[in-house]
């Protein structure tokens, strides 16, 4: 199973998930989610080490205190079904023409 859909798999309990950007349409809360970076680790001994890939999460609520809740949420469910290093805060946002609070973290995943 690819990370992406691991990723999916963990956040979809917490709020409705879509990779990227959610469908015209789509209803609050929810979770878009990105692969910012990836990186493959070689070893020495035989060239193939563990992938490690870095997700950006983003909680779009109508409620700030409802995006970061739901933000804490779904960082639980990662930790709790993958294995997860760091996570780095993003900068909150008030998008203005959707009328959205986006709560956003990055993540370290090793599939």
């Amino acid at each position: 199973m690819s990370v992406e859909a691991q990723v999916f798999a963990a956040l979809q309990g917490v709020a409705p998930t879509y990779p990227l950007i959610a469908p015209q349409g789509a209803g609050t809360p929810r979770i878009t989610y990105l692969r910012v970076s990836g990186r493959q680790f070689e070893t020495l001994a035989n060239g193939g080490g563990a992938p490690r890939v870095r997700m950006q999460v983003d909680v779009w609520s109508d409620s700030y205190d409802q995006a970061e809740a739901l933000a804490m949420q779904a960082k639980d469910a990662l930790r709790a079904q993958l294995k997860v290093g760091e996570i780095t805060d993003n900068p909150d946002e008030f998008e203005s023409d959707t009328r959205l609070y986006r709560a956003s973290f990055d993540a370290a995943i090793w599939p």
